[in-house]
């Protein structure tokens, strides 16, 4: 079985290479012996990589500690270092089987292997690790562990320091177990006294001390916020299928708008099928506050007899 190289891999080959030709274009003939090593490993080093494309440069999720479990730069407690990156994990698994409309109320995690992270080095800071998400097959492709972990970063930021409606908005647009899964990661840190930075290709979150850690947990308390689905009669007014929103004119009602759920798998074709047209949506309507409420289209279906605008 071929093993596909890593990007490390194919630079580690081209910069042997380059190092090997200027080292041979810099001897003097009488130096024949060492020409002829440097030409066989400039050989061998040619061949690892003819006719091989250059793989897709990995993009990489940071994650540093502080706090208790944490010795400055030098070390980390390894049990607590062991279920905070397990629990990091399976949070950029849940939500990204979230996303692609694949994950149940329990059960295993679909797919989960395709949206492994692995730890390939130690991250700078503090103490903590960089790990490597799936590369796509398409490098200018956006895959899908990379927007789950965008999206966990956007839970993370609203449940610190955003306000009702931004926490609301996110919330509703992620797959109740992955929610569950990064608040059992906070509730880690506040076990711990540990708090954490969190950085992907720029995107960072910090949380700089337990009293940040325990005010989050208290917002992504289930008790804190209401949560309902409900069945309308309306006129589906459009969807965007690139940011996911939709807005619907309930019957006797003022339009919503709000996110598209991960239960539509395909938010151009459900576009397609009911723009315009007079439709039954289900709705999941969370509330953080009295002041934001959240809207996020789980289902649609056509009436019977309804025609277009």
């Amino acid at each position: 079985m071929t093993t596909q190289m890593t990007y490390t891999e194919y630079v580690s080959y081209a910069s042997e290479i380059t190092t090997l030709e200027r080292l041979i274009a810099g001897l003097t003939p009488a130096r024949h012996l060492e020409r002829h090593g440097f030409e066989y490993r400039l050989e061998r080093a040619r061949a690892k990589i003819e006719g091989v494309p250059v793989p897709p440069k990995p993009k990489k999720l940071s994650v540093a500690f502080n706090g208790k479990p944490v010795i400055h730069s030098y070390g980390i407690d390894a049990n607590f270092g062991t279920e905070a990156i397990t629990a990091f994990s399976d949070s950029v698994r849940l939500t990204t089987a979230g996303r692609t409309g694949e994950l149940s109320a329990t059960g295993q995690i679909p797919r989960s292997e395709l949206s492994q992270p692995i730890i390939t080095n130690v991250a700078f800071g503090s103490f903590g690790f960089e790990l490597e998400l799936p590369t796509p097959d398409n490098p200018d492709a956006i895959s899908e562990p990379e927007l789950a972990v965008n999206q966990i970063l956007e839970l993370l930021r609203a449940a610190n320091s955003g306000n009702d409606d931004d926490l609301g908005y996110i919330t509703s647009s992620m797959h109740p177990r992955a929610v569950n899964k990064v608040t059992e990661l906070l509730k880690l840190m506040q076990k711990n006294e540990a708090w954490f930075t969190m950085d992907y290709q720029g995107n960072t979150v910090r949380f700089q001390n337990n009293e940040e850690i325990e005010d989050a947990i208290k917002r992504l308390n289930p008790s804190n916020v209401e949560q309902q689905t409900r069945e309308l009669i309306g006129t589906l007014i459009g969807i965007i299928p690139i940011t996911r929103r939709f807005e619907l004119h309930p019957v006797d009602q003022p339009p919503i708008h709000g996110a598209v759920g991960h239960e539509i798998r395909d938010p151009q074709r459900t576009a397609q099928q009911f723009t315009n047209q007079r439709v039954r949506a289900i709705v999941r309507t969370v509330r953080i506050s009295r002041e934001a409420t959240s809207h996020t289209l789980i289902g649609v279906s056509r009436l019977p007899n309804s025609a277009g605008a």
